[in-house]
């Protein structure tokens, strides 16, 4: 036993043995309440008090009480090991009182203590209603059996099941977890007993979509299954400040704006797009769950408010050629440039460039329309003359415009071989009034000289008589033929320059041995133009693997060109174009004009440079190259010796050719870096133009300049590399061709909707974009696209 230890000390009495704390002692002795009763004592009666001190066990009685305590005797004992207080006396508990009877006399002695005579009565059964005792009694029993067979079948299952730990990626606490295919899946906080088997695991967790997946548990210790989630869909709200628009989400189309719209969770690209607003682009993180998320987007207008009043009110508003309504005018145009015409009947038409900026208001007026034009007619003497007013080029005598009322008009009259005449004249407002003018020639010196001698000169189709000879001639083209009977005619276009005399050689040959030596060397067409032969040859086109700034479409194939061909010398003019559509205005590029009559022409269609040369081939008396498919023009097959586009195999041809073969890279030669004044991109001057230029290069230009002012090619053609890019007849196609294939005068694929573009522009800015075998395609006229023309030599 140990010494002072309280922490096994018990209390053994009649009634039972229990285990004592320190807090109980000391122990109280008495009647009912005390912590040991004894017999005799009434309830609340205390007799002594029981405490241990190390070995010794205590008993003091209280005051006046030790006699009534001789009947009960303690003692500290050690018991199965521990220390036990033992209470002895001679009853359990306290004298039991006899009941009372209300009329019923009893006695008592202290002889026989609590024990009382009972009388015998006559015994009547009582009738019972329900269960009889036997039957509760195996109920419990039943019952008993029941529970311990429970408590085997957890135990069993404790035993046998597995420690199944469920964790969430993310990391989130589950609203449900289940085993299906079992009900005895018991957990806690992600922890589960489970017995060993297959399952489909089912995870629920607010806002996240159910999750499903297949689960075998094993006979193992503990378990752990990592379930993904999936965050549930965001309502995004979108507001667009009432712009009707439309939304994609990550590429694919979802429908109108504003409103509102299911997302799954995580990064979104967004595209918000409405018609004259610039399209947004927001990357967005949507919270899912479904959460609402509002989102405010805020679309940039791409249009202005755009007013115009005039005096009179009432007259037609147009922009571009649309009408829009009638003068007092507000309404709304897209950003952009324009020409505005703002037309009465019984006034003179009002004209002029705008440029509308997006958000910014565009007031115009009132403007206060003129009186109706004049009619001027001019005529000249000889007729064909070019005829500018103004400065603006008007056609050819004889000839009638309208002209500003009451202001006088500067006409320039010119034609090629003659002096050019000025004169100012005013016409009144409807007014009509003739003015007529006789051109001076400038004659220029033309010496003819060959063989044979006896052979007849024919000038521009009339007879002038014996071959050799001086001829003063106005410097204009003539058409010079030498002629004689068995012998192959001789052709020439000579333009005769005054003060500058002019020798033109013959040989008449035969027939055969004519076409031997050749084709003639140049050819004039009616409006003037130089064509130049060139006679063909087998060249690869394209450009090679390695080349530094070679595209896809450039791919290497083996071109022959068996029939000779002329190209014309330089681009079709804003000039020659009015010849054959006086309206066509090539117009202003960032207020600067593209429209001088020197300049190439462009904003012309493929169609509209087509449609040009199948009416030269006519003034020419040759056949069209191209005829017409519905609304359309197509080149004829086979192609005919009329006017048309160069095939991009002819262009490529002629501008890489050094003279020998074509295997120039540039327009300039092969090498970098570019030279000076070599022709016409887009230069440091262009700046405000284009993005991209040339650094430390300027050719004098911003825009297109006057053709012909840099360097010819080696075949003696201009603007090959730059300038404006030339229309081809080829629509567009990438080639894949075997490397032993030939090409024989390819002229492109039949169908397509968009045709090759080649040479550079004064906006190209890039020096890849400058060499000779690149290529590009486009589908409508722009202000940096014009052509050149091309023909069969036979």
């Amino acid at each position: 036993m140990r010494g002072n230890d309280l922490s096994e000390l018990w209390l053994a009495e009649p009634l039972g043995e229990r285990p004592l704390v320190p807090s109980d002692l000391p122990l109280t002795v008495g009647g009912p309440g005390a912590a040991v009763v004894i017999p005799g004592c009434a309830p609340g009666e205390i007799r002594a008090r029981v405490n241990v001190s190390g070995k010794d066990l205590r008993v003091t009685p209280e005051a006046g009480k030790q006699a009534v305590m001789d009947d009960v005797s303690f003692a500290l004992e050690e018991r199965d090991g521990r220390r036990t207080i033992v209470v002895r006396h001679g009853g359990v508990s306290n004298v039991t009182r006899p009941p009372e009877f209300e009329g019923q006399p009893f006695e008592s002695t202290t002889d026989q203590g609590d024990r009382l005579p009972i009388a015998v009565v006559a015994f009547e059964p009582r009738r019972r209603d329900g269960a009889r005792p036997r039957a509760r009694r195996n109920w419990r029993k039943l019952a008993l059996w029941g529970a311990v067979a429970v408590t085997l079948l957890v135990l069993g299952f404790m035993m046998a099941a597995t420690t199944v730990q469920v964790v969430t990626s993310p990391q989130v606490d589950p609203d449900d977890i289940e085993f299906k295919g079992t009900m005895l899946d018991f957990g806690l906080k992600g922890n589960y007993l489970v017995l060993p088997g297959d399952y489909e695991l089912l995870v629920e967790a607010g806002g996240f979509a159910k999750a499903a997946m297949a689960v075998k548990v094993g006979n193992v210790a503990e378990q752990r299954v990592v379930v993904a989630l999936e965050r549930l869909p965001g309502i995004v709200v979108f507001d667009t400040g009432g712009v009707a628009a439309t939304l994609s989400v990550d590429g694919a189309a979802r429908g109108k704006l504003p409103g509102e719209y299911e997302l799954g969770a995580g990064t979104r690209e967004l595209l918000i797009q409405a018609p004259h607003y610039a399209e947004q682009r927001i990357r967005f993180e949507v919270a899912g769950g479904g959460e609402h998320q509002p989102l405010t987007v805020k679309l940039d207008p791409l249009y202005a408010e755009f007013t115009v009043k005039s005096l009179p009110a009432g007259a037609m508003v147009l922009v571009d050629d649309r009408e829009l309504g009638r003068t007092p005018l507000a309404t709304e145009l897209d950003a952009g440039h324009y020409t505005l015409a703002i037309v009465h009947p019984q006034f003179r038409r009002f004209e002029s460039p705008i440029t509308v900026r997006a958000g910014e208001l565009l007031a115009i007026g009132p403007i206060e329309l003129g009186m109706p034009d004049g009619t001027l007619m001019v005529r000249s003497n000889p007729s064909g003359a070019d005829v500018s007013i103004g400065g603006r080029y008007r056609g050819r005598t004889p000839l009638s415009v309208s002209v500003v009322p009451g202001l006088p008009q500067e006409i320039l009259v010119n034609k090629a071989g003659y002096k050019p005449v000025t004169q100012s004249v005013s016409v009144a407002s409807r007014a009509e009034r003739a003015v007529s003018l006789n051109l001076t020639p400038v004659l220029g010196e033309i010496r003819v000289r060959g063989d044979p001698a006896d052979a007849v000169l024919y000038v521009d189709g009339a007879s002038r008589g014996p071959a050799n000879q001086s001829l003063s001639l106005p410097a204009a083209p003539h058409v010079l033929e030498v002629r004689k009977a068995g012998l192959e005619t001789f052709k020439a276009t000579v333009t005769p320059q005054a003060g500058q005399p002019q020798i033109v050689e013959y040989a008449l040959k035969s027939a055969g041995a004519a076409h031997v030596a050749g084709i003639a060397a140049q050819r004039m067409t009616a409006l003037g133009q130089e064509l130049v032969l060139i006679k063909g040859g087998r060249y690869t086109m394209g450009s090679p693997r390695r080349e530094p700034g070679r595209r896809s479409n450039e791919t290497e194939r083996v071109i022959e060109l068996r029939r000779p061909f002329y190209l014309s010398r330089y681009q079709v003019t804003n000039k020659e174009f009015r010849e054959f559509r006086a309206e066509h205005l090539s117009g202003i590029f960032k207020d600067e004009t593209l429209d001088l009559e020197r300049q190439p022409t462009v904003r012309v269609s493929w169609q509209d440079a087509v449609a040009f040369c199948n009416w030269l081939s006519d003034r020419d008396k040759l056949p069209p190259a191209y005829e017409r498919h519905g609304d359309r023009l197509e080149l004829v097959d086979p192609v005919t010796t009329g006017y048309r586009l160069p095939t991009e195999a002819e262009w490529e041809f002629a501008a890489r050719n050094d003279g020998r073969q074509a295997i120039r890279k540039y327009s300039w030669g092969s090498d970098l870096p570019l030279p000076a004044g070599s022709g016409n991109w887009a230069d440091t001057s262009a700046i405000y133009l284009t993005p991209v230029t040339i650094t430390g290069y300027n050719d004098g230009y911003r825009v297109a300049a006057p053709v012909g002012r840099f360097p010819a090619s080696p075949l003696g053609l201009y603007d090959m590399g730059g300038n404006v890019f030339e229309w081809m007849t080829d629509r567009y196609s990438i080639y894949v061709v075997a490397p032993d294939h030939v090409s024989t005068d390819a002229v492109g694929p039949r169908a397509g909707e968009s045709y090759v573009i080649r040479g550079a522009s004064w906006l190209s800015g890039k020096i890849p974009d400058l060499r000779l075998a690149a290529r590009d395609s486009a589908s409508n006229g722009r202000p940096d696209i014009g052509f050149r023309i091309a023909r069969y030599a036979e």
